[in-house]
């Protein structure tokens, strides 16, 4: 569980760095695709306007300049022209624009400017050194080596510099530029020549602070946001890992709980198994010489005696053999044969042996069976012990009078067997038939402080019904009756 929540963290953590390195290439796309393109692109189109209006319009001037050099020229009048014109322009636009000939001199500028890059200003913030080291790995790209020499090879280049100090005039202005070295190139002769170079520097100050400022900004709604994230999930795990510590403090405690129940559960069907196995030998002895005393002569007073004697002790080892097979059954350790028997002959015997005590009671036992056998797989004695059981408590709670059915019938297509006990007695209420199948389950009225009895004749019914696979089902009513239904399969 502790697990969870600290890859829950680790996640959340994953998430934070993904993000932040997303931000990063972020930034230097911004930096590559909106500032040096746009730049780069402006410049060229400087580049090609200058050639096209200057450049090309003063043809005799760049002759003069290829043959004698500009230091033969600085009194030629088509050169001085020239260069005004050149200055001229380049002042009116917005940057630092220089002129080379074929041989790398620098002949006309708008303003004399050197500019040298830095990696970092002495005043910079720690956030400002941090992002410098990141220029210097991810900007690595957009600084090219030798960019002057190639630009008299035909080639274009742009150099992205973040930092760096511009010397003008006696004064030191720190800035950030972008330095352009465009190719003048002759397009009327057929190899395209290079004529001369530009080198254009644009200042990009104000546009690199701008995203500086916007940067950080988005860094710290980012973090802000981050932060409570974190706070919020740091707080639902923790809080979630108390649910969970709880919940696990109390299944503990429930499992310690079951396992005490059920050593008790055990030790006490121990207890009654122990005991009704100490009682049955007493009582099976004042049985058998309770008999032997009926079967003497004695006179009508003793006689009563004798068989409430003998009627008692029967009763009581009823009661003390359901009490050891409820709790050999609770305890899983009654065992229950499974052999094909006639269930109508079964019924019958059944029926035989307690007509006696229904006529007893002025009761009507009534067999309704199919013609044809049924034979199902069960345990003989604990299936005629389940009969017993149920007419024994259909007879008990019977007026004078009332009818009790048991009834069998084969539902052939769903291959069960249905078999019911049908009585007209004073039934149940429909809430208490929970209670009277449970152990030593007995309905607290007047009713049953009438029809006394222990409470284990349902329970035990129901537990062996279900050892042999069968399912037992019971309705009842006031004033109506009870119906108890037993399914059972058979091949």
């Amino acid at each position: 569980m502790i697990q969870n929540k600290y890859i829950v963290r680790l996640a959340f953590f994953g998430l934070f760095i993904n993000i932040i390195v997303n931000m990063i290439y972020y930034r230097y796309f911004i930096i590559e695709e909106m500032i040096l393109k746009q730049v780069g692109e402006a410049n060229i189109k400087i580049a090609g306007v200058y050639t096209k209006n200057v450049w090309n319009r003063n043809k005799t001037a760049v002759n003069k300049l290829h043959e004698f050099g500009y230091i033969n020229l600085l009194q030629d009048a088509d050169f001085i022209k020239f260069a005004t014109t050149s200055v001229d322009i380049f002042v009116n636009l917005n940057a630092y624009i220089s002129l080379y000939d074929l041989q790398g001199h620098k002949i006309i500028t708008s303003s004399p400017i050197q500019i040298t890059s830095q990696v970092n200003f002495p005043e910079d913030t720690l956030y400002q050194r941090i992002i410098s080291q990141f220029d210097k790995y991810f900007l690595k790209e957009l600084v090219v080596e030798q960019a002057f020499n190639k630009a008299f090879k035909g080639m274009t280049s742009h150099i992205l510099i973040p930092r760096a100090l511009f010397h003008m005039s006696g004064k030191v202005e720190k800035a950030s530029c972008i330095t352009s070295y465009i190719p003048i190139i002759n397009r009327d002769l057929s190899r395209y020549p290079v004529d001369g170079v530009l080198e254009i520097n644009t200042n990009i100050t104000s546009l690199w602070s701008s995203i500086i400022e916007l940067e950080k900004k988005v860094l710290l709604t980012f973090f802000i946001i981050m932060l409570i994230f974190l706070i919020i999930v740091i707080s639902n795990t923790n809080y979630a890992q108390k649910i969970i510590d709880q919940q696990f403090e109390a299944n503990k405690a429930l499992e310690e709980a079951v396992i005490k129940v059920r050593n008790e559960s055990s030790a006490h069907t121990k207890f009654f198994a122990n005991v009704s196995h100490e009682l049955r030998t007493p009582l099976n002895a004042i049985i058998g010489f309770s008999e032997i005393m009926m079967s003497t002569p004695y006179n009508k007073e003793h006689d009563n005696y004798i068989k409430d004697i003998n009627s008692a002790g029967k009763h009581l080892l009823s009661i003390i053999t359901d009490i050891l097979d409820l709790s050999k059954a609770s305890a899983d350790k009654l065992l229950v044969e499974f052999i094909e028997l006639d269930l109508n002959k079964l019924i019958t015997s059944t029926v035989r042996i307690m007509n006696p005590r229904a006529d007893q009671a002025s009761v009507q036992l009534i067999e309704k069976l199919p013609k044809d056998h049924i034979v199902i797989k069960a345990d003989p004695k604990r299936l005629k012990q389940v009969f017993f059981n149920l007419l024994s408590n259909s007879i008990k709670f019977t007026k004078a009078s009332g009818t009790i059915t048991i009834y069998a019938e084969k539902d052939e297509p769903k291959g069960l067997v249905y078999i019911q006990v049908i009585d007209t007695g004073i039934g149940i209420d429909e809430r208490d038939i929970p209670k009277v199948l449970s152990t030593f389950g007995q309905i607290d009225s007047t009713v049953g402080r009438k029809y006394q009895g222990t409470g284990l004749g349902l329970p035990l019914t129901r537990k062996l019904v279900e050892l042999m696979k069968g399912k037992f089902e019971l309705q009842s009513k006031i004033g109506i009756g009870t119906t108890v239904t037993l399914t059972f399969a058979y091949d």
